[in-house]
């Protein structure tokens, strides 16, 4: 009789085992449309739970959802047994492709060996105030490793805007910038320089995630084309002299809570809630909204 019993658990635990590993992409789908409050979504999933495809859709305030093209997934399913989840990501479409790995902890999550690309013209898309200066040009988004711990940011992000344009002056490229994004306990510093082109822009600022408020303190100045660059330059304030501009930037996006545990369940979700921006012009009384 034991042997029978025997035999029935270990047949029990097989098909259950078996289950697992063949557990269809649509569990992921439901997962990712659950955590993120029907944000972003897997349309058309095939594949496993631990190897999928599908069709990666995001939504934006009130609009309907857009498709931000194709995106695979390939989990290590080894991790869980370290209380961990990791998993390799990649999305192709609409001349934009990642690759990124993902690592979920208790109260941790990681990004390490992103790569990133996208046409500046996709912002709008997802971003339509972007639409108001009409970018052109390539982003490119890399870092090592990004992590967050208990609230505590750490790892560097490298965000390269190359032939930078705008619907707003006919000097086309304006140039090519990079921005680094760097995380320092509770906030994260923000560091933008130019690597070349007609106009210049640099400066430094401070974002805090858990309050949402930041501010960034910069200068604008020509390098060539100043005439032609003056419609852009604008935008920064008034001429101190030779068209440079110095400006302040503040603004409250509104608290990013991130919450996610492992075990159990496994959620993750990030809210921003509110948005404000206010650019006040340094060694002026303006005020734009």
């Amino acid at each position: 009789m034991r042997r029978w019993l025997w035999y029935v658990f270990l047949g029990l635990a097989l098909y259950l085992m078996f289950l697992v590993a063949t557990a269809p992409a649509g569990w992921v789908s439901w997962a990712l449309a659950r955590t993120s409050r029907g944000e972003v979504n897997i349309a058309r999933p095939s594949g496993t739970v631990w190897r999928g495809r599908g069709i990666l859709a995001v939504r934006v305030a009130s609009a309907l959802p857009r498709s931000v093209g194709s995106v695979r997934w390939e989990f290590n399913p080894l991790w869980l047994f370290l209380g961990r989840l990791r998993v390799h990501t990649a999305i192709d479409g609409s001349g934009a492709n990642l690759q990124a790995d993902i690592d979920l902890g208790y109260h941790r999550i990681a990004l390490s060996d992103l790569n990133a690309s996208f046409p500046a013209q996709l912002l709008s898309s997802f971003y339509s105030p972007a639409g108001l200066f009409g970018p052109a040009g390539q982003f490119h988004v890399d870092s090592k490793r990004f992590a967050v711990r208990n609230g505590t940011l750490s790892g560097r992000v490298a965000i390269e805007w190359q032939r930078a344009a705008s619907s707003l002056s006919s000097v086309r490229p304006l140039g090519d910038y990079r921005l680094y994004l760097e995380g320092h306990g509770r906030s994260v510093a923000l560091r933008l320089q130019t690597l070349s082109g007609s106009l210049g822009i640099s400066g430094t600022g401070q974002w805090e995630p858990a309050t949402g408020t930041g501010n960034f303190n910069g200068m604008a100045r020509p390098n060539a084309n100043s005439a032609a660059l003056e419609p852009v330059l604008r935008m920064f304030g008034p001429t101190r002299g030779n068209g440079m501009r110095t400006f302040d930037w503040q603004w409250n996006t509104g608290p990013l809570a991130m919450d996610y545990t492992l075990f159990p369940p496994m959620e993750f979700a990030v809210r921003s809630r509110g948005y404000a921006w206010r650019t006040a012009v340094v060694g002026d009384d303006q005020v734009h909204g």
